[in-house]
């Protein structure tokens, strides 16, 4: 838990950042002085992700280590068209978690069926065939490319999504009001606006992107990027692909979000939505993505633990 709390230093009050948390059955604190006033917005965010990160460097870091050094040893004994094979198959189960946390009715099976076998499922919405094909035609674009990450990348993807489902819509930064089911948050309205905060964001993230962890960067891109809320549609698919590009391109391995802890996922943005700071779902995502790579970690049952 993170807060804003004062302390009185004979007879005067100092503002702190503080955190605690659960660790071997003591409670932790960690502090940071703000000041005498709380800081100015800018000035705000700039500590709020300096601490963020410092919290992770003690907390997850060593595990996201861990994991990510027996996946490259992993993949390193691997014959290239298992490997190949491997990353079809994540790309599969990814494009149908994807989709099926947006209200996709496909099951995993007739995804497997409409991207290995060409397969049209009766009685399911031409719609979801479609993003289907059209997201897993992404993802392996997505693993084979360097391309800078930038908003004209992200564009290209989101038209490529949505070109036979949603044509005028699909690779434009929307220009109107769009509220988000089941949320008080709501998103910038007007185009100036997004584009100055996408232009923000993207530049935030190549200065940042060789002095913090690439973990860190990827869930702070992934929320900020769905705060934005760019487009009318399509915002979480494209957060999640950009989120594993980063990991892809820095070789630690990739986060399918299941589409099973769908709320769990939603109320962890929502509580960011609500403090307007990153860290809460900052926590909740080096959680489940350990949880989600527990296979290269020695220490099995402290990754598990640390779901509850």
């Amino acid at each position: 838990m993170a807060t804003v709390i004062k302390h009185n230093i004979n007879g005067i009050e100092y503002n702190y950042l503080s955190y605690s948390y659960r660790k071997d059955g003591k409670v932790l604190k960690k502090e940071r002085y703000i000041g005498r006033d709380i800081p100015p917005y800018d000035d705000m965010t700039q500590i709020w992700e300096e601490l963020s990160h410092e919290i992770v460097e003690e907390r997850w870091i060593p595990q996201i280590e861990e994991i990510k050094i027996n996946y490259q040893n992993d993949l390193n004994r691997m014959p290239l068209p298992i490997k190949a094979k491997n990353l079809r198959s994540f790309g599969i189960r990814f494009t149908h978690h994807s989709n099926k946390i947006e209200g996709s009715t496909l099951t995993l099976r007739e995804v497997e069926k409409v991207v290995n076998e060409d397969v049209t499922p009766s009685n399911r919405s031409l719609t979801d065939i479609l993003e289907t094909k059209a997201h897993m035609n992404i993802y392996e674009k997505m693993i084979n490319t360097n391309e800078k990450i930038s908003m004209d990348l992200i564009c290209k993807w989101h038209k490529e999504l949505f070109q036979t489902t949603d044509h005028n819509s699909a690779g434009i930064i929307r220009n109107y009001t769009v509220y988000i089911g089941g949320s008080h948050y709501e998103p910038p309205m007007t185009k100036i606006e997004i584009e100055m905060l996408l232009d923000v964001l993207f530049s935030w993230y190549h200065q940042k992107k060789t002095i913090l962890h690439p973990v860190f960067l990827a869930a702070v891109m992934h929320y900020n990027f769905v705060a934005i809320h760019p487009f009318g549609d399509g915002n979480g698919r494209m957060a999640r692909l950009l989120t594993n590009y980063i990991l892809h391109k820095n070789n630690y391995p990739m986060f399918d979000v299941d589409a099973r802890i769908r709320d769990r996922y939603y109320k962890a943005l929502e509580r960011s939505d609500q403090k307007d700071y990153a860290l809460p779902f900052i926590q909740w995502f080096f959680k489940y993505y350990i949880i989600n790579n527990k296979k290269y970690l020695s220490n099995i049952i402290s990754a598990i633990s640390i779901q509850s």
